[in-house]
């Protein structure tokens, strides 16, 4: 590279005796000004690099390495908090690069999130429900909003407002939503229903209700609310765009109108990101994914169509915008004024003899 770095000053040298310029030399060869000039100066060669004084000293390193060998399964970090409690600061990424150094880094595989691998597939209505209850307020005192929800569609099936939470009134629930998808307590498959650990679900009383029903009682996970994600979500949509908006129900009539008008807008009105944004009453309906996928397909297909039609529609209102106005003559084309020059610029006669 040095010796590169010689021809090429040589060759300019060599040429500006000829009368050219440095800038048509290390044009013809391809070189940068400011690499020319660098290098002349004696820079082309990478520096040392110069002390720091932030660098670590030896001292430190010692205290890094002794708590590495008193404490083996301890990284970075938890070495970083050891040496702060003994008085010295050392930033995690200095102690991990001394570490790296040394070779003492081991290979680190994190566990996989729980929340990528799902418990279920839903694949049609009334496969999987999901319950669950959030607070609210009924003239100034805490009340309840149950639910349950359609893992497939995310349609409410049922709902109620509650001043308190029993097994009663899970089982009531289940009941409600059986009823209102028309499934008979005696068919052979019902909805299996997604709940939490809360003591009304894990009750005796809720457990022996669904064994004896037939159905499937889903426990979520300790501390995994995305087990039960879909109902949780729901939860977060009807208190922003309900519940804290209107803050406080004056009774529990009101609360039950109220609700059921905000539950029916978001069945029939509200489109929904995770549907394609479809709505829920409308996927549940259709009950079909792949009849839904092929209606939004029709739904793109026609809109490219219209937006087509619409700039050939545009461009031919241009074109004949810009036919000038004598027959056969275009807007940029050069007209024989003729006569009208002529009448123009002639005497203008007023029928008198002088």
């Amino acid at each position: 590279m040095g010796n590169q770095k010689q021809s090429v000053m040589d060759l300019v040298e060599r040429h500006r005796g000829e009368g050219r310029t440095v800038n048509e030399v290390l044009g013809s060869v391809g070189v940068a000004r400011s690499s020319y000039y660098r290098w002349r100066k004696g820079h082309g060669e990478a520096k040392e690099p110069r002390p720091s004084s932030y660098q670590i000293t030896d001292e430190e390193r010692r205290l890094i390495e002794e708590v590495k060998q008193a404490h083996p399964q301890y990284r970075h970090r938890r070495i970083q908090g050891a040496l702060q409690n003994q008085g010295v600061y050392l930033s995690a990424s200095a102690i991990y690069g001394h570490l790296r150094q040394k070779g003492w880094v081991e290979p680190y595989a994190r566990r996989a999130a729980p929340w990528k691998d799902p418990r279920y597939e839903v694949w049609q209505r009334n496969l999987m429900w999901g319950c669950d209850w959030t607070k609210l307020l009924v003239g100034g005192v805490r009340w309840y909003l149950l639910t349950v929800i359609d893992f497939f569609s995310r349609l409410i099936v049922a709902y109620d407002v509650a001043p308190t939470v029993h097994a009663g009134h899970v089982k009531a629930i289940y009941q409600a939503a059986l009823k209102g998808q028309g499934i008979s307590v005696h068919s052979e498959t019902k909805p299996q229903l997604r709940v939490d650990r809360g003591s009304p679900n894990t009750s005796g009383i809720t457990q022996e209700f669904f064994e004896t029903l037939g159905a499937d009682l889903s426990f979520a996970r300790v501390r995994r609310p995305t087990d039960n994600a879909l109902t949780e979500r729901f939860y977060a949509t009807v208190k922003q765009e309900e519940i804290y908006l209107v803050g406080n129900y004056p009774d529990e009539i009101s609360a039950r109108e109220e609700i059921g008008r905000y539950i029916e807008t978001y069945h029939q009105l509200r489109p929904h990101q995770a549907l394609f944004n479809f709505t829920p009453a409308h996927v549940h309906e259709l009950n079909n994914k792949s009849v839904l996928l092929a209606e939004l397909n029709a739904i793109k297909r026609k809109t490219r169509e219209k937006r087509k039609a619409y700039w050939v529609d545009r461009a031919n209102e241009s074109e004949k915008s810009n036919e000038g106005e004598c027959p056969g003559k275009g807007r940029g084309e050069i007209v024989n004024p003729g006569a009208n020059t002529e009448a123009i610029f002639s005497p203008p006669t007023t029928g008198f003899s002088k």
